[in-house]
């Protein structure tokens, strides 16, 4: 029995085509290559690594840093930033600045009001013992510091200048009494952290303690 030449220990399914050429004599394989690309940086798209890098940035960044991470020559990147700048020129809401040496990619001042709606801080929680003392203002105002101490029966001097440091509440006025204490009053952020138009719009009291005895 005559046995053939074994060209290739691989299964035929699982060789590759150099291998194949390689064992067969006479036979060659045309393997088509393709050349490497280039990386972003060096492939027309500097202007665009470098905006990426300035919009993560949280502090301003060189040309020299720029040229030293990209390995490329400053004289490169300072022409970038160039016509970065020059883009950003024409009518985006941000800008290229320089800033402590380097640069920086900010928003515009015309439109900082804009970004301040978005970056207010969260509401932060009043206690049960300033809301109660709110109520007793909102309710009764203006109303002094014994008053409102009369309604709760305990001191509330710290809880005021806790509501008044947050800009709750106000001072409005003295009372024409012996002493001529204090009067205090909501304030318009008191109305925009309940949510209110008006002072108008507070729930009526008699109601809410018509509600409370049913619960």
């Amino acid at each position: 029995m005559e046995v053939s030449e074994v060209v290739s220990a691989e299964p035929i399914a699982e060789a590759s085509m150099e291998s194949v050429a390689q064992a067969v004599p006479g036979f060659a394989v045309a393997m088509e290559t393709f050349p490497e690309q280039p990386p972003p940086h060096r492939n027309g798209k500097l202007k665009h690594v470098i905006e990426c890098i300035l919009f993560v940035s949280n502090e301003p960044v060189n040309a020299a840093q720029v040229a030293e991470t990209l390995e490329i020559e400053q004289c490169r990147v300072e022409d970038a930033l160039a016509s970065l700048e020059e883009d950003l020129n024409r009518g985006h809401g941000v800008q290229l600045v320089r800033v402590a040496g380097g640069y920086q990619i900010c928003t515009r001042p015309e439109f900082a009001d804009y970004c301040a709606m978005i970056l207010q801080p969260a509401k932060r929680k009043l206690s049960k013992a300033a809301l109660e003392t709110l109520a007793v203002i909102a309710y009764r105002q203006p109303c002094t510091m014994p008053e409102i101490e009369a309604v709760r029966g305990v001191c509330v001097d710290g809880v005021i200048k806790t509501l008044a440091d947050r800009g709750l509440v106000r001072e409005a006025g003295r009372k024409q009494a012996p002493g001529r204490p204090i009067l205090y009053a909501t304030t318009e952020e008191f109305l925009e952290y309940f949510g209110l138009n008006d002072i108008a719009e507070l729930p009526d009291i008699d109601m809410l303690a018509v509600e409370e005895v049913k619960g």
